[in-house]
């Protein structure tokens, strides 16, 4: 274990976050031998690396992890984490952490000094946007704040929760048998060092737990209250907890009523099949990212021949690419990698991809038709893909808002181009496919340019110097 030294300093926003991973995860393992709580697996990622993951995609960059049964297995994975997040991780054991996680906490108490820190469960799913809400309302000093939830609906395992009573925006009692209470403990603090004073004395009179030591507080009068209602948060302790996480990842798995009508109908059912057995595996967002893209390139192959057995495979590479696509986003949001870095490689080899098969329908065209005409008709249906992602993110530039996903934007989409393309490779004609499907997209980029020259753009505020 390190020396407990302070978690060296850095220039950030977020405080440092401190985990508690030393409990024996009893209720969720089914006998001693199997995996210890922070290890188990949830769509390829261990719930140690998706307390990490959920944390980062907040802001939050230094983490102490405490850690207690099973502590050298845990901390071995903590490090493999921080070697693949690229995040600073130090670890330290907890004494006596077996008489309850207050014990654990305490453990913490000489790495992160004064500074304000947040504490959050090793095994509680939280989305990201509620952990930025309560990096939002950052603490008065000497001043705990407690993430709580007023929808009790929203709890999956009520009899289970830790109960509060908030009053005026503060708590006013807390624990697991309160009669009176109004919203429930989501496991998430943003402290002070007042915390470890109230598990100083909550140990004096052999009270163990967090809960204990937030009471102690709340008798002081310094627990605040921060509303997260709608936030989806989730305590995984037992085996249909875990499987509820499961049902909850997989439903954050698509773009969100993003897609068009071919990706809603046909190829997310697919992609979502594949995404799930391609989450067990090592690949990253951007390893399907380029796959989908050679495959892509390979079926353009197909379409510049003039054999029309060619067109089919050609055809059919090209649709399962599109399927492929679809997976890198999927990965993303189920292991939490989403990054600019990776949205904007997709989008760049989905442009040179549609020109490959644009270019490819076409060359093929023009060595079955001696036409001036064919190269001209083919450069103006696959321009035509271009420009439907360029206009749609120009909208959102220029008028601060996206372009809505109406018809027309679904009409544009590239889902529906390749599979047009695909379909017309099967029936022996991919180059009347392109000139239909070209033609109606600029018709949609018309429709768009027509929008956005009847839109008001969101004007910013003048700034004086």
């Amino acid at each position: 274990m390190p020396s407990l030294d302070r978690v060296p300093r850095r220039e950030t926003v977020a405080p440092l976050a401190v985990i508690l991973a030393a409990g024996n995860g009893s209720r969720l393992r089914s006998d001693r031998s199997a995996v210890p709580k922070p290890l188990v697996h949830l769509r390829g990622l261990s719930i140690a690396e998706r307390s990490i993951a959920q944390l980062l995609a907040a802001g939050v960059e230094r983490f102490v992890v405490v850690l207690g049964c099973d502590a050298a297995l845990v901390q071995h994975e903590f490090e493999r984490v921080a070697r693949r997040r690229r995040c600073h991780i130090t670890c330290v054991e907890a004494e006596n952490w077996e008489r309850g996680n207050g014990c654990s906490a305490v453990a913490a108490a000489p790495l992160v000094g004064d500074s304000p820190f947040l504490l959050a469960m090793v095994d509680h799913l939280l989305p990201p946007e509620m952990i930025r809400d309560v990096l939002a309302n950052p603490p008065a000093q000497d001043e705990i704040a407690l993430a709580v939830d007023h929808d009790t609906e929203n709890v999956f395992d009520l009899p289970d929760l830790t109960k509060v009573e908030v009053s005026g925006g503060c708590i006013a009692a807390i624990g697991k048998d309160l009669a009176s209470w109004n919203a429930g403990d989501t496991g998430l603090f943003y402290c002070s060092s007042r915390l470890f004073e109230g598990l100083a004395r909550a140990h004096e009179q052999g009270k163990f737990s967090l809960t204990d030591g937030i009471r102690e507080c709340v008798a002081q009068g310094g627990v605040r209250a921060i509303d997260v209602t709608r936030a989806r948060w989730l305590d995984v302790d037992t085996p249909e907890a875990s499987q509820e996480a499961v049902r909850r990842i997989d439903a954050a798995m698509g773009k969100g009523g993003g897609d068009g009508f071919i990706s809603q109908y046909i190829n997310r059912p697919l992609s979502r099949r594949l995404s799930v057995a391609l989450s067990r595996t090592s690949l990253t967002p951007n390893h399907i990212t380029l796959l989908a893209f050679f495959m892509g390139l390979l079926g353009a192959v197909g379409l510049a021949t003039t054999d029309p057995w060619f067109w089919i495979a050609g055809g059919i590479l090209i649709q399962i690419a599109s399927i492929v696509d679809g997976c890198d986003g999927e990965i993303a949001r189920i292991k939490l990698l989403q990054s600019p870095q990776g949205a904007w490689l997709d989008t760049v080899l989905d442009r040179y991809s549609d020109l490959a098969v644009g270019l490819a329908v076409t060359f093929a065209a023009s060595q079955l038709h001696d036409a001036a005409w064919v190269w001209p008709a083919g450069f103006a249906a696959t321009s035509s893909f271009l420009m439907a992602s360029y206009v749609t993110k120009e909208f959102q530039i220029r008028f601060k808002r996206p372009y809505p996903n109406n018809l027309v934007n679904k009409l544009k989409r590239r889902d529906l181009r390749i599979l047009a393309i695909a379909v017309g490779a099967a029936l022996g004609h991919p180059f009347v496919a392109l000139l239909a499907i070209g033609s109606l997209t600029h018709l949609a980029v018309l429709q768009v340019l027509v929008s956005g020259w009847d839109t008001t753009p969101v004007l910013r505020p003048e700034v004086r110097t």
